[in-house]
């Protein structure tokens, strides 16, 4: 049906991971990231078959447009529970879904789909390949969402996406006080070529990311290791996840949309760049054509093992690299929204402005986890000293960004500002680079620079430089508002302009001075955030600063049972993170998002790499599409 694939397209960047949102309409993610610096293939479609600071106090939190943003709890994921019939680890939505199936809980939520219909959807970044695993490019994962489906899912109606429901495991069970997983996969489920689905290929995904071959990256491979001790298949309908301990992250990894599962027979005769080439999941939609570089078009999977889903026929997703072009496209709906996980693109100015003209769009907006930040290569000198760095984080005013920048932010530390795991405000306020008085911190950078040169010799400033991404619109902005703060304090730097695709390939090959892009975050829980981005290897580790003392609390908080024991540990992680300051955090960053009224089955959530991206209850609210399947 679909020929080999032979255009080639760019990398761009971007990635979004969303962890608080607004009560009245909810919140959505945006930006971030990737993997490599050269171009490559489009995926190809598959038929079927075949020291110290001065004192200081927290700047204030950007406001949101519409509603104040609310804190998101702690990441529970389902309480622990006995196998042996006990549902009470089900979420309400769980219990709905296996009980009534897809129509019972759009019912329960005052909802009566209509069956039909294409969506139009769009994104800001050109894509690089299918393999989400080894990527975190949110532009990867959301135009390659409908193609997979995860262990779990998160539902739909959930605006903190923390409702745990059904996906390719129809029921589990925990067991070993929450450090044992065994689900019951759904039977008879075919891959979109045909080929059936098992266990093994859940063992072999979650293998894969854990234990990447020699020239694959795995961004998440940290977390997972640091939960999972071995994964048993006993049967082909069922899995066994040996947790290291008990941990309330070891269910909702598996509800994450980045853990799609893949299929182990495409994927182990190549398993660095088979994805890189294919597109083929079991997942509700597959491809229609061969992609093009600015459009992908889906069709309904007509053998997909859900009964009733997916409620749509079609999706189009349109890349639209301008982000006027994309506001345009909403207000003729020619798209229906900017994209199932935003980018932080849309200005609250540019928000305002697409309600202003159509009462029918809904604006929301939340502060996401996705965070700014300013990485320093510590390998090279003479940021492998920490008073160059120290000084460097005090000149860095971060309040100043958000009120200068158009892209706003939520000054926080290296844990969610909004969160159960955010440093108090008075420890914050004693660290390097956070405090109220700019000057007193300019004073101190310079007598930081000037004794790192009584010792060292003078540091020549001209041969280094400040990378920044020209097609990531706040990290140009940030840098340039930057570079006259350093400039204050005797650092005069030169900017380094670049592709997004060209900035993050060197921030994963370590080349590059200093690198400021964005990172978005799949849960508000230190395992997860720390474990990417500060410890020893870890997914994110751009700044290659190992820091023994935080490794060791890092190993003592993952299953530490009492919440204000581990909370301590957490903070004390993350004021060692922030006064080391090899990896400094700008802001976490408030986005907006802008959709059509008449599309349901979807909320904005919490967690943007929650599994809405995936469309399948997605439905469109048009008089003429019928109420059941024609």
């Amino acid at each position: 049906m679909f020929g080999s694939l032979k255009f080639r397209i760019a990398f761009i960047a971007g990635v979004i991971l969303a962890l608080t949102m607004l009560v009245a309409c909810g919140g959505d993610s945006a930006t971030e990231e990737q993997v490599a610096a050269t171009e490559a293939p489009a995926p190809q479609a598959t038929a079927a078959p075949a020291t110290a600071a001065p004192a200081a106090t927290t700047a204030p939190a950007a406001p949101a447009t519409t509603a104040p943003a609310t804190a998101v709890p702690q990441a529970t994921a389902a309480p622990v529970a006995s196998a042996g019939g006990d549902d009470s680890h089900y979420s309400d939505a769980a219990k709905i879904l296996m009980s009534g199936g897809a129509l019972a809980l759009a019912e329960a939520n005052e909802e009566k789909p209509r069956y039909g219909g294409k969506f139009l959807t769009s994104g800001p970044e050109l894509i690089p390949s299918a393999d989400m695993h080894q990527t975190s490019f949110g532009g990867v994962y959301t135009i390659t969402a409908p193609i997979y489906n995860g262990l779990l899912a998160t539902s739909p109606y959930d605006p903190l996406a923390l409702e745990l429901i059904p996906d390719l495991a129809t029921s589990w069970e925990l067991a070993d006080e929450g450090a044992t997983v065994i689900f019951h996969l759904a039977e008879n489920v075919k891959w979109h070529d045909g080929a059936p689905f098992s266990s093994d290929d859940v063992k072999y995904t979650i293998e894969r990311i854990m234990f990447p071959p020699e020239g694959m990256v795995s961004p998440r491979k940290e977390t997972l290791k640091s939960l999972i001790e071995s994964v048993d298949t006993p049967d082909a309908n069922t899995v066994v996840i040996n947790g290291r301990g008990p941990s309330p992250l070891v269910l909702a990894v598996f509800s994450n949309g980045w853990q799609g599962i893949i299929p182990r027979h495409i994927v182990e005769p190549d398993p660095v760049n088979a994805l890189k080439t294919v597109a083929i999941g079991t997942g509700p939609f597959k491809l229609r054509s061969e992609p093009t570089t600015l459009l992908w078009e889906y069709e309904r999977n007509p053998d997909y093992f859900k009964e009733d889903l997916p409620y749509l026929d079609e999706i189009d997703y349109n890349i639209i690299l301008d982000q006027q072009v994309r506001s345009t496209a909403i207000l003729t709906k020619r798209t229906y929204w900017n994209e199932s996980a935003p980018h932080p693109t849309l200005t609250d100015e540019q928000a305002q402005a697409l309600k202003s003209q159509e009462d029918d769009i809904i604006i929301s907006n939340a502060t996401i986890l996705t965070e700014s930040h300013l990485a320093l290569m510590t390998e090279r000198e003479p940021f492998d000293d920490i008073r160059v760095r120290q000084a460097i984080s005090e000149a860095i005013d971060r309040a100043g960004i958000s009120e200068l920048a158009g892209q706003k932010g939520t000054i926080g530390t290296g844990n969610f500002p909004l969160g159960p795991w955010a440093l108090p405000a008075e420890r914050q306020a004693a660290l390097i680079g956070y405090g109220p008085d700019m000057e007193a911190r300019r004073e101190n950078a310079r007598r930081l620079l000037a004794e790192y040169e009584a010792e060292k010799g003078e540091i020549d400033w001209s041969t280094m430089k400040l990378q920044c991404s020209t097609n990531i619109a706040f990290s140009i902005e940030y840098c340039q508002i930057i570079q006259p703060m350093l400039k204050e304090v005797g650092i005069d730097i030169e900017l380094d302009p670049a592709d997004v695709s060209q900035t993050r390939g060197n921030e994963v090959s370590g080349n590059f001075d200093l690198s400021l892009l964005g990172a978005g975050l799949d849960f508000d829980d230190p395992t997860d955030t720390f474990g990417q981005l500060y410890i020893t290897d870890g997914g994110r580790w751009y700044q290659r600063r190992s820091i023994p003392e935080l490794d060791a609390l890092y190993e003592a908080q993952k299953f530490e049972p009492d919440f204000e024991k581990r909370r301590e540990l957490t903070w004390q992680m993350d004021e060692i993170a922030m006064n080391d300051s090899s990896y400094m955090i700008m802001h976490w960053f408030l986005i907006n998002h802008a959709r059509w009224n008449f599309v349901k089955g979807w909320t904005a959530s919490a967690n943007i790499r929650s599994t809405n991206a995936r469309m399948e209850y997605v439905w469109l609210d048009f008089p003429e599409l019928p109420h059941t399947r024609p």
